[in-house]
């Protein structure tokens, strides 16, 4: 495992703008060398670098929803590559451990793009902090998170960037893939996925060993999915992401042994 790393948040000083631009020049500079790129159009990284909670600027949102799926679709296709001979369930699975909050979230932490973003959210820094220390003792090959939920700005953070460089290169995937491929070792492989079984897996043979009935239903909730487990008809958990396959992990996450055993 790696030595646990001292991270440092720079906060954005108060009412001082030209204050302001020069952090933001500097944190330009240092995830542009984070990346080993060089952005023709530096205004992008500076927008994937802005919370909602900034005011005055343009913030991350509108990058973040273009890396969610760029993202999602490199990933796809790196694992469509890398197992020519995997079904698309197992494939479903590897790329769903690459792309899952709990992933991307471990993956700002390890490079410290959080004190690189700009905001006006004092909360955020105490969740960031909280998060950061818990997962210092984690091995490097969990692979569905620990027992601290990850605050989403963390993710959102590395799709945001990720979106940056996909639109600053002319919208290349290849391109965009290299640069960011680094910054997600390391990639969650299929053996990774089957030495730890991903949750709904692990539920559903549970209920098989007891006779009980597994049932997940989905429903849209604006631009997120919602995923709910009910055993035997009992509801059991419920997750929602932004994408189908995280919200049902996620769900499967909160189903623990005892739970489903107790179910009559």
């Amino acid at each position: 495992m790696e030595s646990p790393v001292n991270y440092t948040y720079n906060l954005p000083p108060e009412d001082d703008e030209n204050q302001d631009i020069l952090d933001m020049a500097d944190s330009v500079r240092a995830v542009e060398k984070l990346l080993n790129y060089k952005f023709a159009d530096k205004k992008l990284l500076e927008e994937a670098l802005t919370h909602s909670s900034y005011t005055g600027s343009a913030s991350y949102q509108r990058l973040e929803f273009v890396g969610d799926s760029a993202l999602g679709l490199a990933i796809t296709n790196y694992v469509f590559l890398a197992y020519p001979e995997v079904d698309p369930g197992k494939l479903s699975l590897v790329r769903a451990s690459n792309i899952s909050t709990e992933k991307l979230a471990r993956v700002a932490i390890r490079h410290g793009l959080y004190k690189y973003v700009r905001h006006n959210a004092t909360a955020l820094d105490e969740k960031v902090m909280e998060f950061a220390i818990a997962i210092q003792e984690e091995d490097d090959a969990e692979v569905h998170g620990g027992l601290m939920k990850a605050p989403k700005v963390l993710a959102d953070i590395v799709e945001s960037v990720a979106a940056a460089v996909y639109v600053d290169s002319n919208f290349n995937l290849k391109d965009m893939w290299m640069v960011i491929r680094d910054l997600l070792e390391p990639i969650v492989t299929l053996d990774m996925v089957e030495q730890q079984p991903q949750p709904v897996t692990m539920l559903f043979e549970l209920c098989q060993k007891d006779g009980k009935q597994v049932d997940i239903k989905h429903w849209r909730k604006g631009e997120r999915t919602v995923a709910s487990v009910y055993v035997d008809g009992y509801f059991v958990a419920s997750a929602s992401s932004e994408q189908k396959e995280n919200a049902k992990l996620h769900a499967g996450e909160g189903c623990s042994a005892e739970v489903v055993i107790q179910i009559q």
